[in-house]
């Protein structure tokens, strides 16, 4: 029950922070692992606990899958405005921590606060992780 409830958000989360081909083979693997140890009934807060570790299992697999993967950048002809696939192309480029607050705060609408809840760390560190994501986006879309 608690899984299909929180399933497709959590699915979007993981998918968004190591690519949609590799988001569903992340959760399975936390849930498995959760799974091995104890039930999701059994969680205080299922759904904080499940998206810390999919935060966690996904700095864990960039690490194992880093050479895997080569995200490339594809620039706009001159003059011409920066397409979506360039967009998303650039936040799939950010590091897993600025990419996981990207999301939080701006798909989901966390706040900063909420959003360090779920990433484990402080609301500065957050709001430190959206400003050099936005410097990338703005860097690599030449956006003044």
């Amino acid at each position: 029950m608690i899984y299909n409830t929180l399933s497709g958000e959590l699915v979007r989360y993981a998918s968004a922070l190591v690519g949609p081909d590799d988001g569903p083979d992340l959760l399975s693997a936390v849930i498995t692992r959760l799974l091995a140890k104890q039930r999701l009934s059994d969680l205080k807060d299922p759904r904080l606990y499940l998206f810390k570790a999919i935060g966690n299992e996904a700095r864990s697999h960039k690490r194992r899958y880093a050479t895997r993967q080569v995200v490339s950048l594809r620039r706009p002809e001159a003059g011409a405005p920066p397409g979506p696939d360039l967009v998303i192309d650039v936040v799939m480029d950010l590091p897993i921590r600025q990419r996981s607050a990207t999301y939080l705060v701006y798909w989901l609408g966390y706040t900063p606060t909420e959003a360090a809840e779920v990433m484990d760390c402080r609301p500065a560190t957050v709001r430190r992780y959206l400003y050099l994501a936005r410097a990338k986006l703005r860097r690599s879309l030449d956006v003044s």
